[in-house]
């Protein structure tokens, strides 16, 4: 995250998440139910309706839980930086790790619910109503950990190896990209892509297999009898078991166009937002 974020409120960094994480989810929703169809062995809805279902409980969770992100990581990096000092890029992945597990109590329970409703077709309120009375409302945490260790390389993706990538590219290729104090507006833009979509393919990889064990265990809560369901281990070794290796990658190219474009929409997003929350002191009370 730049350091522009340790200067913004903790509310300020909170609403630059919030509309920046809505804005990226309106516009690839169709991707998260592809991929977690493949994830499953299900076969894919093409209809609108179909790959946009669940986009109410994405919109509304996903405000609170980039909010929870961006604050979070902003007041990491206010509290773990000297004044007047660059974090260091050690720093930055920390404190974007710590901001992905942060908001995993909400990510979690929100993705179960979309998953089923992928699966089930039925409404937000019909879903966790059956859940909550079929197996208690603890089922919502099925995939807990999975979600948590995903979370944490994914805001490491895109709050920390984001910025630090698009840096280098200033420094790797000046003739392409300029000098990072000097490098005119396109230039600037054209690293900031390069290093984002850059980032978002090294997450992408490096998270699909616990973004794969995660979905399988969500999209089998209302399957699975109530009590005591099979544990991340277990649901590891039956995912390997059934297909390999190559198992744990199943859905990468539809998330993978998906995260590429998050990282991308989030960084660039982020970027501008910062600055006009700070430039009209927006939200700074």
């Amino acid at each position: 995250m730049s350091e522009r974020a340790e200067r913004l409120s903790g509310l300020q960094n909170g609403s630059v998440g919030s509309i920046a994480g809505m804005a990226e989810v309106m516009l690839q929703q169709p991707t998260v139910a592809i991929k977690n169809a493949v994830q499953q062995g299900r076969p894919i809805s093409w209809s609108v309706p179909a790959l946009y279902r669940g986009l109410g409980v994405s919109l509304a969770s996903i405000a609170p839980i980039s909010a929870i992100q961006f604050a979070t990581n902003g007041r990491l990096l206010r509290g773990l930086t000297a004044p007047d000092v660059a974090p260091s890029d050690q720093t930055k992945l920390l404190c974007a790790t710590l901001s992905g597990l942060a908001s995993t109590g909400l990510s979690g329970p929100a993705e179960l619910i979309m998953t089923l409703q992928q699966n089930n077709g039925k409404s937000f309120g019909a879903t966790v109503k059956e859940v909550a009375q079929q197996h208690g409302v603890v089922r919502l945490l099925r995939g807990f950990t999975a979600t948590a260790v995903r979370d944490s390389m994914w805001c490491a993706g895109y709050l920390a190896l984001g910025p630090v990538f698009t840096r280098e590219m200033h420094t790797l290729s000046p003739t392409t990209f300029g000098e990072i104090d000097t490098a005119t507006t396109a230039q600037k833009a054209s690293a900031s892509i390069a290093g984002c979509v850059a980032a978002g393919l090294i997450t992408v990889a490096a998270t699909q297999p616990v973004d794969t064990i995660k979905t399988v265990m969500q999209g089998e809560a209302m399957i699975l009898p109530s009590g005591r369901a099979p544990s991340t281990l277990a649901t590891v070794g039956r995912i390997y078991r059934k297909g390999g290796l190559l198992s744990f990658y199943r859905g990468i190219l539809p998330r993978g166009y998906r995260l590429a474009g998050a990282v991308l929409i989030l960084g660039q997003s982020r970027i501008w937002f910062e600055e006009v929350f700070e430039e009209h002191e927006l939200l700074k009370f």
